[in-house]
């Protein structure tokens, strides 16, 4: 998933241009495979780049499907994810002329000699923040038990509770006085 930036960077600074990426299944070989790393399993992505002075500004929203496991009963889902995001890239070298730009700022995503941007970081990126952090399979999925650890969705059932050690000789004691009767 990389967009080449040099003929947008050939323009007037202030000039648009419209990316449009999809892909349904993300293929694990292909040049995508790093959006499996967000388990994502398809993208839909729309991106305007803008011309800047430093570089390229990229701007847009992904649609995507992730691959999760609902976080009370461990079942593998899929969840629709958005993300929206907007990054400055900044360029190294001139596109016309070939010669040296001023340094990017530290941490800067920059724009390599060859004027493609590979998105798939920014897109991963992006993914990860936007997944929700506890995705439930259902608004009232019950969990696992945490006794048996048997899935409460399929087979619900309760245990008695356990008794706490720590009143042990006071149920004794109890039990004691319940025989002088």
């Amino acid at each position: 998933m990389k967009i080449n930036v040099a003929p947008l960077l050939k323009q007037d600074v202030g000039a648009r241009a419209d990316y449009h990426i999809t892909e349904d299944p993300i293929d694990p070989h292909g040049e995508n495979a790093g959006l499996r790393e967000a388990g994502a399993t398809s993208i839909d992505a729309d991106i305007v780049a803008t011309h800047t002075n430093p570089g390229a500004y990229l701007e847009g929203g992904a649609d995507a499907s992730v691959a999760v496991a609902c976080s009370r009963c461990l079942k593998p889902i899929e969840t629709r994810v958005h993300a929206s995001f907007a990054e400055q890239y900044y360029a190294t070298i001139g596109v016309v002329h070939g010669e040296p730009m001023a340094e990017a700022p530290r941490d800067a995503k920059t724009i390599g000699s060859d004027f493609r941007v590979d998105l798939v970081p920014l897109l991963r990126e992006e993914l990860i923040l936007a997944t929700p952090l506890a995705p439930l399979c259902r608004p009232d999925c019950r969990g696992l038990c945490e006794v048996c650890g048997r899935d409460l969705n399929l087979e619900p059932h309760a245990h008695e509770p356990p008794a706490d050690e720590r009143f042990a000789k006071l149920q004794a004691l109890k039990d004691f006085h319940a025989e002088r009767d």
